[in-house]
């Protein structure tokens, strides 16, 4: 075997990794946020671009079914990540720092989009309603234009002349009204179906974040007392430099001292 090969070998081998199942439901949980993050983005875009053109156009009818696929496949996805998140809890060790830091930011990212998810839902049950009300007062305003007085023979003609026409709109215009009335209410189950399987979410999230306040007011105490104890220590240091020049000059006065005394006796 060449060494060219070793290195092949070497590279197609997997990082080592203290905790794989950490790691893989990490990996699980992370796709699908960043699978979220673009359902949410481009639901965002199109609830804005309908609020803009609150009309009953074709275009409008069209961003609407393309809100609702959205809206279903990012319900999926939160349910899905839902279970990566209570996998990866227990998971965790809470000796490991990665560990806590990988839960924290995850929860974090989970709760945001969840919100952002649910806050969209509601502008865009509010649209429908809206569209709803904009269809039902146009199909009043054209059973309206017939009760208008008329001589009878023009009103038959009208009648006749408009009826395929009106009654062929007049079935789609109802049709359109009971879907976004379905849509309304499948929106409503869908938003209380969220909240019950993310009711412990802001528990855990609230936790995590007192558990992360907790970890920078020691790392700061811990600060605060190095700096104190190295205070403590400068001021030792100079006392005991200070005391050792006292024991000096103490010392040389004794010496000298004794040196009198012994030449006075001597002499």
């Amino acid at each position: 075997m060449s060494f060219r090969s070793v290195d092949v070998d070497l590279e197609s081998q997997a990082p080592f990794s203290d905790s794989p199942e950490f790691d893989r439901a990490t990996d699980a949980a992370s796709n699908l946020l960043l699978d979220l993050t673009n359902s949410v983005s481009h639901l965002s875009k199109l609830v804005t671009l309908l609020e803009g053109r609150t009309s009953n156009s074709e275009t409008s009818n069209k961003n609407c079914e393309k809100c609702t696929r959205i809206i279903e496949t990012a319900t999926g996805q939160f349910k899905e990540l839902s279970e990566s998140c209570k996998e990866l809890n227990a998971l965790v060790d809470d000796e490991h720092p990665g560990h806590v830091f990988t839960r924290d930011r995850v929860a974090r990212e989970t709760k945001s989009l969840f919100e952002e998810f649910q806050s969209l839902q509601e502008r865009f049950k509010n649209i429908n309603s809206s569209l709803n009300e904009q269809t039902k007062a146009s199909l009043g305003e054209q059973t309206d234009l017939l009760d208008i007085e008329e001589p009878q023979q023009q009103r038959q003609e009208m009648v006749l002349e408009q009826d395929v026409i009106n009654n062929e709109e007049f079935v789609y215009q109802q049709a359109l009204i009971r879907e976004r009335e379905e849509e309304i209410q499948n929106i409503e189950h869908g938003i209380q179906e969220l909240n019950d399987i993310f009711r412990d979410l802001g528990t855990i999230v609230q936790e995590q974040g007192t558990m992360v306040d907790n970890i920078e007011t020691n790392i700061y105490s811990v600060g605060q007392s190095t700096r104190s104890a190295a205070g403590e220590l400068k001021k030792a240091l100079r006392y005991q430099r200070s005391a050792s020049k006292k024991s000096c000059y103490l010392l040389v006065i004794i010496v000298s001292i004794l040196l009198i005394v012994i030449l006075g006796i001597v002499i």
